[in-house]
């Protein structure tokens, strides 16, 4: 099977402009935390040890860390030096073709006031579109009346 190939959104030094698109972003488009945990910086998703949302399954929970684990992201956002910390956000479709069949973001948050330390979360995605979310990180304007 092909691997679609991954977009790509870079932000670097343009701290306000991406602040405005982060919080619409995790406002608008992102729901709920499913899995979250501290760790050392860039330490592999196994590792990390995650609590999970106190409604949910855990086993279920496990089910969907294992298949990010195993699958590749298909959007990619960060942005460097931004407030003193870095922000990576990675989109995956799920479908294990039972109980799985949803987007899902990977948000990873490196503080440098905390070096070496980062938390990691995974988050339902509400938007089921991947060119609104491309399309989203596309365009210079943060304004909500075209979302």
């Amino acid at each position: 099977m092909k691997t679609p190939p991954i977009d790509y959104h870079i932000f670097k030094d343009v701290d306000s402009f991406f602040l405005e698109k982060y919080n619409i972003f995790i406002e608008d488009y992102l729901g709920d935390c499913i899995l979250g945990g501290d760790s050392l910086n860039f330490a592999s998703l196994d590792e990390i040890s995650f609590a999970h949302k106190n409604n949910l399954d855990p086993n279920y929970c496990v089910r969907i860390l294992n298949a990010i684990i195993n699958s590749e992201p298909l959007i990619k956002i960060y942005s460097t030096s931004f407030c003193n910390s870095d922000i990576y956000l990675d989109i995956f479709y799920l479908n294990n073709y039972a109980d799985i069949e949803d987007f899902y973001c990977i948000k990873r948050s490196l503080d440098s006031s905390t070096e070496g330390f980062s938390l990691t979360q995974i988050l339902e995605v509400r938007v089921k579109s991947l060119s609104m979310i491309n399309d989203f990180w596309l365009t210079n304007d943060v304004d909500l009346l075209e979302w």
